[in-house]
């Protein structure tokens, strides 16, 4: 790092999980999780915490490498590399170029097409284009510096980076997957309300999801978010449905590490998962999902409206599947009345309950956006936590049954 007094910038050597607000917490543990499968030899220090929605870890590579391939609660992996704070273009520019070049050689090859994409920079004393051409044009002259030819291709990048505003600091990162962790490449279609992906994996982590124990049911799975992930997330399958890959594999740090990034690490977990929905055309863009994410014996799916499925016929589904655990998990991201029109809200949330009340045995989590929500459902939650999905506040509700 550079410590000089009065300097204006420094290296840094972090790895950054993003994620939703009020999701420190899970990334840190599905992370630790990750690393225990994968890495028998590495010990995750306690990370720092970043604000309600990001950790802060010493940078190895190794440890990087498994997040970008296998992390599915966060929204970005990052690798921050340099910060400074400068407050206009010129010393922006002076400050990245001196600063990369003493590191370059670990993120950048000669011939690399690379691109730059700003965030929250809005307080800063230029405009966005200006920060990102500045950022830009300073990284291609450092590369220069060391002998190396690179270009920018925002298109097709074989590397990308990100420039954000922190409280008076710029801070310049490779994003190392090269695009949103929930961008996953399994879902053509989507329901008229999708929940994201990262959501879905931060609920299954909160309602402590347990494939080896757990059969899961979506009873208003929609286009099959929530059971998809279950069932990727029991196997611990790579984040990234082929052909897409993240971006880090091409990077100098990373290369000829493991994981390779094929194969899941818990290739021996053999989840139960059910989604159903009542509406016929949920089943074939859940299933064609579930077909590119290669999950066709993890995922049973059908269309029934939930008040008509029990506890006899889900258990009859489980032991056909090979599973001999009758308990489980309901989880669902129930209609909100906000984008899907739904009569009487507090009916349908009683006729939750009882559904949900027929599941001795059972928990049950729910992701919802209504402030009636808990007195319609009518139990105690064991768990009540603030989870807001997009721009809608919600909580997250756990219960025992």
């Amino acid at each position: 790092m550079n410590h000089a007094e009065g300097a204006r910038f420094r290296l840094r050597d972090d790895l950054r999980l993003v994620g939703a607000g009020g999701t420190n917490k899970v990334m840190a543990g599905e992370l630790s999780r990750l690393v225990r499968r994968a890495l028998d030899d590495v010990r995750l220090p306690e990370p720092k915490k970043a604000g309600p929605g990001a950790l802060v870890y010493p940078f190895e590579p190794r440890v990087a490498r498994v997040a970008a391939l296998y992390h599915r609660t966060c929204v970005r992996v990052l690798w921050d590399v340099i910060e400074t704070r400068a407050e206009r273009l010129e010393p922006l520019f002076a400050d990245v170029s001196e600063a990369a070049a003493s590191c370059v050689q670990r993120f950048l090859w000669d011939g690399a097409r690379l691109s730059v994409y700003a965030h929250g920079v809005q307080e800063f004393a230029a405009g966005e284009r200006q920060v990102v051409g500045t950022v830009k044009n300073a990284l291609i002259e450092a590369a220069a510096k060391c002998g190396m030819q690179v270009r920018l291709d925002p298109e097709a990048p074989d590397i990308l980076f990100v420039v954000r505003w922190d409280e008076g600091v710029i801070r310049v990162s490779v994003d190392l997957a090269g695009r949103p962790m929930n961008q996953r490449g399994y879902r053509r279609e989507r329901a008229q309300a999708p929940l994201r992906e990262d959501l879905a994996a931060v609920m299954l982590m909160l309602a402590r999801y347990d494939a080896r124990h757990d059969i899961l049911l979506d009873p208003m799975a929609g286009s099959g978010t929530i059971a998809i992930e279950a069932a990727c997330m029991a196997k611990a399958l790579p984040t990234f449905v082929p052909p897409r890959r993240p971006l880090l594999l091409g990077m100098p740090a990373f290369r000829g590490l493991p994981p390779d990034g094929e194969t899941p690490l818990f290739a021996d977990t053999q989840p139960c998962v059910f989604a159903s929905d009542i509406d016929p055309a949920m089943k074939t863009i859940t299933e064609q999902a579930a077909d590119d994410a290669a999950l066709v014996d993890c995922l049973s799916v059908a269309t029934t409206d939930f008040r008509e499925l029990t506890p006899e016929r889900i258990v009859q589904l489980a032991r056909a599947r090979g599973a001999t655990f009758e308990t489980g998990l309901i989880i669902s991201n129930p209609p909100y009345g906000e984008r899907l029109d739904t009569t009487d809200l507090d009916t349908f949330y009683g006729d939750l309950r009882r559904f949900c009340q027929r599941f001795r045995g059972f928990r049950a989590a729910f992701l919802v956006a209504n402030r009636n929500f808990e007195d319609a459902f009518g139990l105690r939650p064991k768990i009540k936590k603030p989870l807001s999905n997009g721009p809608l506040p919600a909580y997250f509700y756990l219960y025992e049954l």
